[in-house]
């Protein structure tokens, strides 16, 4: 069972949500009740509870200390759900500070409302607990950010094989199970305070706003946000068949209430520019492509609309296609390659330049090379900051540039920044690719490591990986794998619980057989001597 503590100082509100549905039902214990902030922490101390349902005022310290003070002491759990009314919005913006997971507003508080919020409290409680038994934070950022990028490699149609790409999802879990699938691009509005936030506290306030668009979503519809830069996102949407048929009426309603509850806590509105819906999960560049051609045709009287529902959208396919450079930028931010780099700008700015490219379309090649530059290369939000560091919207200056030429030139400042930058990150970023592919290795020692499908991990190709590595460790990847399971055979075989094929077995050798062979090779003797000796 997993435990709850209600904290609220009106005892009405303590009753009614005790009754209100069946919690051990649910799998829920109710471990105690507080009618102030002290109260409800020196619980917390006593029962640790995993999930904590707050009301904001309270007497002695309010929800947002208690949970701030919870957060400091006893890190991700509890998990705290903030009881709020309409007017106490401007309080409940503060918990995002303490990452509050959810937030109920009393007046609309119902069994259905209530029991949905703690399934998904408990299925995230679930979630921490693996995590903390298992992978560590470090690492599920660095799987996140796996998944981030293998999104935006899908949305621009940068797969090279089908190969690669599936290769790639069964690795990083991304779901591929669903009916259909389809991409929305949300482009966030900025505030009229944004103008008092320095640039450190920009990028905190858009974070949060992305954070709590894909928490209010996904109340709705299973989906995915992926950040494209500070004020873009795209939201992929994921379809049941129950849910095909009224697919559109779902994400309209979905960006509907996410909207009307962001401009509450945040005063933020966003416009939705929602493609087509596809069968399959390789196709989702073709719903991205279509969104992203009718970005300017929303405004903040038409906030959400679908690519299809204007009079000429079966002729407009003119938007600026990543893919066409697939090879050009590969190589660039691959092997953070100046010269590459310079080829592939001077290609995309010839091709503006010259063929007398529209505004959108030039736009959207800029915000396509920004979108690659911030996601896919390393580092690369902080390394366009620095190129434009001296604007006060930072490297979203883009979208102030009015005409083709200006576009141009913020371009230009772009490439002239990145080829500047490269040579001093460029061992860096090396020395890093190797160390985590050294790292990758000794987490996958216990199966059958392909080249391939460490280059997939890593995003780059397994020549350039190969070639990388000897580079720097003065051995071949496959040399180096076999050194790591014949020393950690060695160890194996000299505790002697375990029988010759059982070690095979355990370090992704094929066959017993050939484990002997390799071992016999790279120590001089059978492991049936070594382990005699």
């Amino acid at each position: 069972m997993i435990k709850l503590l209600i904290a609220d100082d009106e005892p009405l509100v303590q009753i009614g949500i005790k009754s209100m549905i069946s919690w051990e039902a649910l799998g829920i214990e109710i471990c105690g009740t507080a009618s102030n902030g002290d109260a409800a922490y020196e619980l917390i101390c006593e029962y640790r509870p995993e999930i904590v349902l707050t009301d904001i005022q309270m007497p002695c310290s309010s929800g947002l200390e208690l949970g701030k003070r919870c957060r400091e002491e006893f890190g991700e759990l509890p998990v705290f759900i903030i009881l709020t009314n309409y007017e106490d919005f401007n309080y409940a913006r503060e918990a995002i500070s303490f990452q509050a997971f959810d937030y109920l507003i009393k007046i609309d508080l119902s069994p259905e409302s209530l029991t949905e919020a703690m399934k998904r409290a408990m299925a995230h409680v679930r979630k921490l607990r693996s995590a903390a038994s298992g992978i560590s934070s470090g690492s599920a950022a660095e799987f996140q950010l796996l998944q981030e990028r293998f999104f935006i490699r899908l949305l621009n149609n940068l797969f090279e094989t089908d190969a690669q790409y599936t290769c790639l999802a069964e690795e990083l879990k991304i779901p591929m199970n669903f009916a259909g699938y389809s991409v929305a691009h949300i482009a966030l509005l900025p505030p009229a305070m944004e103008q008092q936030l320095s640039q450190e506290q920009t990028l905190k306030f858009y974070g949060s706003t992305r954070q709590m668009l894909q928490e209010l979503t996904t109340k709705y519809l299973p989906c995915r946000e992926i950040a494209l830069d500070i004020r873009h996102m795209a939201l992929i949407f994921y379809f049941t068949e129950e849910q095909l048929p009224d697919w559109k009426e779902r994400v309209t309603k979905t960006l509907t209430h996410a909207s009307e509850m962001l401009f509450n806590y945040y005063s933020v509105r966003f416009c939705a520019c929602v493609g087509r819906c596809v069968g399959n999960l390789h196709e989702l560049s073709t719903s991205y492509y279509d969104a992203k051609q009718i970005v300017n045709e929303v405004s903040k009287s038409r906030p959400i609309l679908y690519w299809d529902e204007l009079p000429d959208f079966s002729s407009m396919r003119n938007v600026f296609q990543l893919s066409l450079f697939r090879s050009e930028i590969g190589k660039a931010f691959e092997q953070l390659d100046e010269e590459a780099l310079r080829n592939v700008f001077s290609s995309i700015t010839e091709l503006l330049s010259t063929e007398h490219v529209p505004y959108p379309q030039a736009l959207d090649a800029a915000g396509s090379i920004l979108h690659f530059t911030v996601t896919l290369l390393p580092e690369g939000a902080e390394i366009a900051s620095r190129i434009f560091s001296e604007e006060a919207d930072s490297y979203c200056s883009l979208y102030r540039q009015k005409t083709v030429p200006a576009i141009l030139g913020w371009l230009r400042r772009l490439e002239d920044g990145l080829c500047d930058f490269l040579p001093d990150y460029k061992n860096r970023h090396k020395n890093y690719l190797v160390e985590n592919t050294k790292k990758y290795i000794l987490e996958h020692l216990h199966e059958r490591i392909v080249l391939q499908d460490i280059a997939d991990n890593f995003g780059v190709s397994p020549n350039y990986l190969s070639q990388l590595f000897k580079r720097f460790e003065q051995i071949g990847i496959s040399e180096y794998i076999t050194n790591l399971k014949i020393h950690k055979a060695r160890e194996l075989l000299k505790d002697g619980n375990l029988k010759i094929y059982e070690v095979a077995d355990r370090l992704g050798f094929e066959s017993a057989f050939y484990f002997s062979k390799v071992f016999k090779k790279t120590t001089g003797v059978a492991p049936k001597d070594f382990r005699n000796l």
